[in-house]
């Protein structure tokens, strides 16, 4: 079995989704998570902690490259994140894929997504900041330096203040040029979904996939977004979800085994009237959408950008 490692740089107060997403990190034991990490990470078998302050880590970084960085608050590591594959090869050398991701989210079965056919055909999967992988050879590490008219030139994006969103799509960065340049090396099959933020859409709809007013079931190491259609209840199984801009969510989960993931809350799947409960939770909640609209704007004018 191919080996995968994720890198989580991450300097900080943890997000309120980590513990959800630990307990389904654990639940891909085949997987490892390697944290860069001032937090309070605990070690497991397959979370693997490096200790560290932020300067600590961003010599790693300056130590790839023969002029200076501009890297002075952990907020731009985004980035940085294609350069991880030689900064950090001391760390991620044994492994045959390696990747970053965010911690706001909750995972799937990432080898019913990640077969080793598929690892076998690609150099590059997904793409986002929430989970992308490579592949883990000089070549695919190399990529991001390949300077090819109208995409973003890394030298300029890694010594300027301003976040250029290098690691992301619509911003001609690397990912839009593996998908525009390197297309057959790309597994581009989107089987996960990023939630809108709550400006958008208090209530969950999939910006990934289309679904609207969804919730997520955790059984096992399984994910499933779910809605009702006509009265009846849809499931379809995903490798993650995402859940940015959602600081006010709440874990009152007990048994990990079996939780539900709602607009607000993580909670134990329901035992009892789960079909009315579900539905429940479905709903749509326009006054909440029109209030977290104008909190942003109010935020914007006061200068404190978005909801986070």
């Amino acid at each position: 079995m191919k080996s995968i490692v994720i890198i989580f740089p991450y300097f900080g107060k943890l997000p309120v989704q980590y513990k959800m997403w630990r307990e389904s990190a654990l639940r891909n034991p085949s997987v490892d998570f390697m944290f860069f990490t001032d937090a309070d990470v605990a070690p497991a078998k397959n979370i693997i902690v490096h200790k560290m302050k932020f300067e600590d880590f961003r010599q790693y970084i300056q130590a790839v490259f023969d002029f200076p960085i501009v890297l002075d608050r952990p907020y731009i590591l985004c980035d940085f994140k294609p350069v991880y594959g030689q900064a950090l090869q001391q760390f991620i050398g044994n492994y045959d894929f390696w990747g970053y991701g965010d911690l706001d989210v909750v995972y799937g079965d990432f080898r019913t997504f990640f077969t080793e056919e598929v690892l076998e055909r690609y150099k590059f999967f997904l793409g986002f900041g929430h989970l992308t992988l490579y592949r883990n050879d000089e070549e695919t590490n190399n990529y991001y330096r390949v300077i090819i008219p109208g995409y973003q030139n890394y030298r300029e994006v890694l010594t300027i203040h301003k976040q250029t969103f290098f690691d992301e799509y619509d911003h001609k960065g690397t990912a839009d040029k593996w998908k525009d340049c390197r297309t057959e090396d790309c597994f581009l099959d989107w089987q996960f979904d990023n939630i809108t933020p709550p400006k958008q859409s208090y209530h969950m709809n999939s910006l990934t996939r289309g679904w609207q007013q969804v919730l997520f079931e955790h059984v096992g190491n399984k994910l499933y977004m779910l809605r009702f259609n006509n009265g009846n209840m849809e499931k379809r199984e995903s490798l993650y979800a995402h859940f940015q801009h959602r600081p006010f969510m709440k874990d009152t989960v007990k048994d990990y085994g079996h939780f539900l993931i709602t607009p607000k809350a993580i909670i134990d799947y329901p035992k009892h009237f789960a079909t009315f409960k579900l539905k429940y939770y479905c709903r749509k909640r326009q006054l909440m959408t029109k209030y977290y609209q104008w909190k942003d704007r109010i935020l914007w004018k006061m200068g404190k950008g978005h909801i986070r």
